[in-house]
């Protein structure tokens, strides 16, 4: 039997669960581990609040993740590392290390780029910063994205036919069982769901502006926020809407439990994820699965997730007055909600599921090994 290509996957395991982390745990718990050796470094730098500051015990980490990362690429001499890349400006310091490390005991990089900002940070740096972001692309086998319309990113950084794209995916809810359900019946109110960290980024404020709008304008709405708050700023105009509707706004906080979370979905209504920063959006996935019709931005790969005018409908980024718009207007129609819906949970079995990433992981990782 022919050897099964070595492996070395540098990523984060849940807890804490969030895009990067679960999606790893996805590929760990598919058809991947079956087809190739993998070791996983389980590296785990990111915490909420703090995912971009230098901190004493990240350093720690530092220091106890790269020994472990020099003892597995000795030892199980792996013929590729899949790193994590991230292109903010200390993160990166850190995965240049490990990607030098690597290419220098023999390993062949292949960079799993789960956001879309390589071009920014160059942009932004000085000599030293250029000159190590070109080394690194240059000697780098492959990348993976998350989406098609990353790519354009690495106009000038990296040949496309080393740029690959595997879409993310989320796990299947339909089997979670929880104990509430959701209200029969028209009289009831149409519940607004906002799920993801409240950050300006994330378009929250987008959200807060659009959900005044509607609440304004129909009595039969409601909104629910759900997600840690991100500044002082985004606090501060949340309380305000609140001080206003009182009851009509539900504030949920950080949810970890799976349960809890589909709970969540299913008594909501209408999903909303206006982002102005993102490549790929998970939160929708979790809301497709749940047969959510969304509303979110034209931002990053949110267009390759949502249908315009089929599983859901998509807004200029930063336009409140379309997002209110939009809500309205499924809120008005229970019918399009169900076919957006249904048409939703369709999209996600056939593309976004565990099985469907797993496969994806698969064949573009042997597209990669043909290179060289």
């Amino acid at each position: 039997m022919k050897n099964k290509e070595r492996i070395l996957i540098c990523g984060i395991l849940p807890p804490p669960v969030f895009g990067h982390s679960a999606m790893y745990k996805i590929l760990m718990e598919s058809t991947f581990v079956d087809a190739f050796d993998i070791t996983f470094l389980n590296m785990k730098f990111w915490s909420y609040g703090q995912h971009k500051k230098v901190t004493l015990v990240k350093l720690f980490k530092l220091i106890k993740y790269l020994c472990q990362y020099i003892f597995l690429v000795l030892t199980k001499r792996p013929r590729y590392v899949l790193y994590n890349m991230s292109f903010d400006k200390m993160p990166f310091l850190k995965d240049f290390l490990f990607c030098f490390l690597g290419k220098t005991f023999g390993c062949r990089i292949v960079i799993h780029d789960m956001g879309q900002y390589v071009k920014e940070l160059y942009g932004s740096s000085g000599r030293l910063y250029k000159t190590m972001i070109r080394w690194l692309l240059k000697n780098t086998t492959a990348c993976i994205l998350l989406g098609e319309n990353t790519k354009k990113v690495y106009n000038g950084f990296i040949d496309r036919g080393r740029l690959f794209c595997v879409p993310g995916s989320v796990e299947d809810s339909a089997d979670v069982v929880v104990d509430q359900k959701k209200e029969q019946g028209s009289a009831r109110e149409i519940n607004v769901l906002y799920f993801s960290f409240m950050s300006e980024s994330k378009g929250v404020l987008t959200a807060i502006q659009a959900a005044s709008k509607v609440l304004e304008n129909k009595n039969s709405v409601r909104f629910t926020f759900a997600g840690p708050i991100g500044s002082d700023l985004v606090r501060q105009t949340f309380d305000e809407l609140r001080g206003r509707f009182g009851s009509r706004i539900d504030y949920l906080g950080y949810v970890e439990d799976i349960s809890e979370r589909t709970r969540i979905y299913r008594n909501a209504d209408i999903f909303i994820f206006p982002t102005r920063r993102d490549v790929f959006g998970l939160v929708l996935l979790h809301a497709m699965a749940e047969r959510l019709p969304v509303v979110a931005s034209f931002e990053g790969s949110v267009p390759e997730i949502v249908q315009n005018g089929e599983t859901g409908l998509l807004i200029d980024k930063g336009d409140d007055g379309q997002l209110a718009q939009k809500i309205l207007q499924l809120a008005d129609d229970q019918p399009l909600r169900t076919r957006m819906g249904e048409a939703g949970r369709q999209r996600y079995v056939d593309v976004f599921s565990p099985q469907k990433y797993g496969a994806r992981m698969i064949d573009v990782f042997k597209r990669i090994m043909d290179l060289n």
